[in-house]
């Protein structure tokens, strides 16, 4: 068997060593190098506190992950533009006030991109515009408001043969 450092062959029974939490067998002249293997285990055993130990976890709460999402309206790019021309700022100079690219302004203009939640807050403040549509938000379908509530059937078109 060869030492795992330097190469030579091990004569007798080779050493076991640990160098940055690997374990090598090497020879007796290499041993010095690391720290002997005492026992070896994969992964460390975890206390756990008394006082967590038997805990019981309640439930997380239901959370409507869809009340924040807002519409945005569907002609945004020409209201950001005419907002920015009658304040009379070029792309340059309203993506430096609101600490964005002008090529994301001018792409959001075209209709490219939908601007973001943190843009479009801050093209609403910075040109006293409104991109967001309320009038939709109430409209939306709401649980409960039907004598079944919505369905499949009310939303996919079934082809029959």
């Amino acid at each position: 068997m060869q030492c795992e450092i330097c190469g030579a062959e091990i004569a007798g029974v080779p050493q076991k060593i640990v160098i940055d939490g690997s374990s090598l067998e090497v020879c007796k002249s290499c041993a010095r190098f690391g720290k002997p293997e005492d026992k070896w285990t994969p992964v460390p055993k975890k206390l756990i506190p008394a006082e967590r130990a038997f805990r019981v976890a309640r439930p997380p709460r239901p959370r409507d992950h869809f009340k924040d999402l807002v519409e945005i309206i569907p002609d945004y790019g020409r209201v950001v533009r005419e907002a920015r021309e009658d304040l009379g700022l070029t792309p340059e100079k309203l993506g430096s006030q609101i600490a964005e690219k002008a090529s994301l302004i001018r792409k959001i203009e075209r209709h490219e991109i939908v601007p973001e939640d943190s843009i479009r807050k801050k093209l609403e403040r910075e040109l006293r515009i409104k991109l967001t549509d309320e009038a939709e938000r109430e409209e939306r379908w709401k649980p409960g408001s039907g004598s079944k509530g919505l369905t499949l059937g009310d939303i996919a078109n079934i082809k029959r043969r």
